[in-house]
């Protein structure tokens, strides 16, 4: 586990990028006739079956969240005049029971995404997943119709629907078929989940996000551009609206308040069905670009222990450092340079095959404290650097940098353990890459004349050492 490691990688579970498109795949069945195909006799509904697909790829907290978003979308499908009765019960605008309706439209599709998902858990985890992920995919359909109808007899006992309309669907004569297809949509999925082409792509994808983190202000912007869209779909669907009533009075056919909103309803579906597919289009995209970047960055690595090479260490670190914010007194990221101590005696003495199996060893050390909280470089031969940008104190500086150099210390060679020497400046403002490099080199060499196998720290350290000395004296 990474030292410095805000979170762990829980690798394609609940990785943000699928979970976006099964909602927007969701949303899209819901107002299309990707999720409800009517070819008579036939009336088969398939939109609950992304959120089985999360439950089996992403986990139950994922699929709670799918199935929350059916429950949303049909929520609003039941929301109009043209609607059976039967139907408008799920809708607070049309039950005269809006709570209850909530609570069986959106309560009983976010209870079934968490039950499918901790099922689908179950399974993954059993002696015989796939066996196992067969066997929930193929009770799904019940497991749902149970659900809705125990909520509308609960909730909607009016409606005469009890658990025993179960029996119903089970009996229709195409259930068995409908199970096959959904077991070959859930299983397909669960083993291209499993393949090592997504998870290298999804790792790669993983790769660019860390390098490159979404700011703040980012993130503002995409939430101020959603609201935009949002808002400009109700706008064509009011232009829509008033423009249909305009051709109907043309024609002599008077349109009723019912009609104006049935239709400006309809034209909302449709706008939402289109911002779903444009959505899904986006995120491929986006996923392919940051695919494609990373193989251009992975070209740019160094070949013998996979950390980024002086060029680009330099460039992305001069990045992070204009975009920092140094507005802690106690606290502040720092940049290492660290030497693998005798490491021309080594490659002497046990050869370069040897020497490169050390430095591999060493990134991995690195890799392993500082993990996600900053970048790191090989500028060449034994001379590593890492860029942190996680505030940290005096005190947890000198905790991870005795860490680093225990872990080293369990490399070996010959029973006898490889060591280092560290110089360690804390980032400052207006300090450019060069002149941290340039310092940090300094402390590197101090570090060394003072008998190597130690680590120095910077004068803005010491300083707050003496700090802390002089209040103790004065206590």
């Amino acid at each position: 586990m990474a030292l410095f490691r805000k979170k762990r990688n829980r690798g394609i579970e609940n990785n943000h990028y699928l979970l976006w498109i099964l909602i927007a795949v969701e949303f899209f069945m819901s107002f299309s006739f990707m999720g409800y195909v009517h070819i008579e006799p036939i009336s088969l509904a398939f939109v609950y079956i992304p959120v089985m697909v999360a439950g089996c790829v992403l986990g139950p907290k994922n699929s709670t969240i799918v199935g929350a978003v059916f429950g949303i979308a049909s929520m609003w499908k039941a929301s109009a005049f043209y609607v059976a009765a039967g139907d408008a019960i799920f809708s607070p605008a049309m039950s005269g029971k809006p709570f209850e309706s909530i609570v069986l439209s959106v309560g009983s599709r976010a209870l079934f995404g968490f039950v499918i998902g901790f099922l689908y858990r179950a399974a993954r985890n059993g002696r015989y997943p796939l066996a196992g992920i067969i066997l929930v995919s193929s009770v799904g359909r019940t497991i749902h119709t149970v659900l809705v109808y125990s909520f509308m007899q609960l909730l909607f006992p009016e409606a005469g629907f009890t658990v025993a309309n179960t029996l119903d669907d089970i009996r229709r004569w195409d259930f068995i078929p409908f199970i096959a297809v959904v077991n070959v949509i859930v299983v397909s999925c669960y083993l291209f989940a499993q393949s090592g082409l997504l998870r290298g792509f999804l790792k790669r994808i993983e790769n660019v996000d860390q390098v490159n983190e979404i700011s703040p202000k980012s993130r503002v912007g995409m939430t101020a551009m959603l609201v935009l869209v949002l808002l400009a779909s109700v706008s064509v669907a009011l232009y829509f609206t008033n423009r249909m009533g305009i051709v109907f009075s043309s024609y002599g056919i008077s349109v009723t308040g019912r009609l104006s909103y049935d239709v400006m309803h309809l034209q909302i579906q449709f706008l939402f069905g289109m911002i779903s597919l444009a959505l899904i289009v986006i995120i491929f995209i986006l996923m392919y670009q940051k695919n494609f970047n990373y193989r251009y960055y992975e070209a740019r690595l160094d070949g013998l222990t996979g950390l980024m090479g002086r060029q680009q260490f330099f460039q992305i670190g001069q990045k992070i450092l204009r975009e920092m914010k140094f507005d802690q007194l106690e606290k502040a990221g720092c940049f290492m340079i660290l030497d693998v101590d005798y490491f021309k005696e080594i490659n002497d003495r046990f050869g370069h095959p040897e020497g490169d199996r050390v430095l591999r060893e060493v990134a991995e050390r690195l890799r392993g404290t500082i993990g996600e909280a900053g970048i790191l470089g090989r500028l060449g031969g034994d001379e590593f650097v890492a860029l942190i940008r996680v505030p940290l104190t005096r005190d947890q500086v000198k905790t991870y940098m005795n860490r680093l150099r225990t872990g080293i210390e369990t490399i070996q060679i010959e029973e006898q353990s490889v060591t280092c020497s560290i110089g360690v400046i804390p980032l400052e403002a207006g300090m450019n890459i060069d002149e941290l490099y340039r310092n940090a080199d300094h402390l590197l060499y101090e570090a060394k004349k003072k008998g190597k196998n130690q680590f120095v720290l910077g004068y803005r350290y010491r300083d707050a050492k003496s700090r802390e000395d002089d209040e103790q004296n004065i206590r």
